[in-house]
């Protein structure tokens, strides 16, 4: 009888530890799951440089977005004939550029600033990719949560940018830019009305192509296409700014000297 009793109570002490066993293997918390957009999205993360363009190409490479001219409006054609380029075909001496950039030390604004000699990095996240650019230091930020154009902004320099993915093309839409900057660094304008449709692609792991559309009525007759080339880097972004236009083009502000 005692060895009946002893063996119930044995009994009983492994099948209520196997209890507490699964009871504790049942507590602990899932796996984190993968995010659902980890297979729907391309990877653009890294540090881009314009790539070296073709020799017959380099003219136009460095200061124009496309070799063809544009079709401007009437608009559009007094606009660029009045820009005073330091750059291209006709150039003006530095201190009589009307440069927005050089003589104002203004940002250079969407796409003229993927023509000026400094990197820009990709970072993305969960419903936005960020933009960093080494040339004044400026970011742009394209949302790709689904949410519209925000129309209570003020018109900005780099515009309002939202964006979808496309399997591994990021689309990007940007709206609301002011009229103050040029396309590219020969003085091709445009308006407030300025639509840019950009789509960004790895060919390779260290090549990245941006096709862009302008879309502009008031400066030019049809929307036109662009396509610029980027190298990944291995660098790091440093900070710069344009501290004082005059001082930015070398030259000095001349005060006149106090009465005697």
């Amino acid at each position: 009888m005692r060895n009946r009793l002893l063996g119930v109570f044995l009994g009983l002490v492994i099948a209520w530890g196997c209890s507490a066993s699964a009871s504790a293997q049942s507590s602990k918390p899932a796996a984190p799951a993968k995010p659902a957009s980890a297979s729907k999205t391309g990877d653009l993360s890294g540090v881009w440089m314009r790539d070296a363009p073709p020799a017959n190409a380099m003219q136009y490479w460095i200061y124009e977005l496309n070799q063809e001219e544009p079709p401007m409006t009437a608009w559009g054609e007094a606009q660029f004939k009045a820009a005073k380029s330091s750059f291209g075909a006709h150039m003006y001496p530095l201190e009589e550029t009307n440069d927005p950039v050089l003589r104002g030390c203004f940002p250079p604004g969407v796409p003229r600033v993927y023509m000026h000699p400094f990197p820009f990095q990709f970072i993305q996240t969960r419903g936005e990719v960020v933009m960093l650019f080494e040339v004044d230091s400026l970011r742009r930020e394209i949302y790709t949560d689904g949410k519209p154009h925000d129309e209570s902004l003020v018109p900005l320099w780099m515009g309002d940018s939202i964006g979808h993915w496309e399997g591994d093309t990021l689309v990007v839409d940007t709206v609301n830019f002011n009229d103050k900057t040029w396309l590219d660094r020969v003085g091709h304008p445009h308006s407030d009305q300025l639509h840019l449709i950009e789509r960004f692609r790895r060919t390779a792991h260290d090549h990245l192509v941006d096709d862009i559309t302008v879309e502009d009525p008031k400066a030019y007759t049809r929307p036109w296409t662009a396509r610029l080339e980027f190298k990944l880097r291995p660098w790091k972004l440093t900070e710069q700014f344009c501290e004082d236009g005059e001082t930015f083009l070398g030259l000095e502000k001349k005060e006149a000297s106090p009465e005697k």
